[in-house]
Order: structure tokens, then sequence, then C-alpha cells
């Protein structure tokens, strides 16, 4: 079993490797090890999967504050619109 600052270096790893894709690539990498009847390492990479998501969560209020449009841009004083 992996301490927690490792499934936190993990997590953070495989986000910054495949960004939204993480948890599908980890969730591949869990299926395949189950598949070779390797259960134990399939249950870290759960723990992986899980911690992906937990900072995910954590963040989440980074991207909900952003605007979804960029801010127009207003003509300068003394400019002509033409």
């Amino acid at each position: 079993m992996l301490r927690h600052s490792e499934l936190c270096e993990a997590a953070l790893l495989m986000i910054r490797r495949h960004g939204t894709g993480a948890t599908i690539k980890a969730g591949f990498r869990a299926a395949s090890l189950m598949d070779s009847g390797d259960a134990g390492a399939a249950a870290i990479w759960i723990d992986i999967i899980s911690e992906i998501n937990r900072i995910r969560a954590e963040l989440r209020h980074v991207y909900t504050d952003l605007p979804l449009d960029p801010p127009l841009a207003q003509p300068e004083a003394g400019s002509r619109v033409a």
C-alpha cells in the first residue's frame, strides 16, 4: 500500500501528463492489471483514481470562477470605430 503522499504524487503526475484524460488512463491501467490477475496493483491504481478525483474537486473552484467568454475590448478614448 502506498503512502498518501505517494498517491498524491502519482495523481498529480497523471494530471500533468494526461490532463482531463488522467482518470480514463488510470482506469485503463487498473483494468489491464485486473485482466492480468494483479488485483493488488489494480487496487493501487483505483486509489490513484480516487486521488485524481479528490484533487480535481479541490481545484474545481479555480475553473468555475473563470469567465466563459473573454472580456470585450473597450475602444480607446478618442478613437473612431469604422
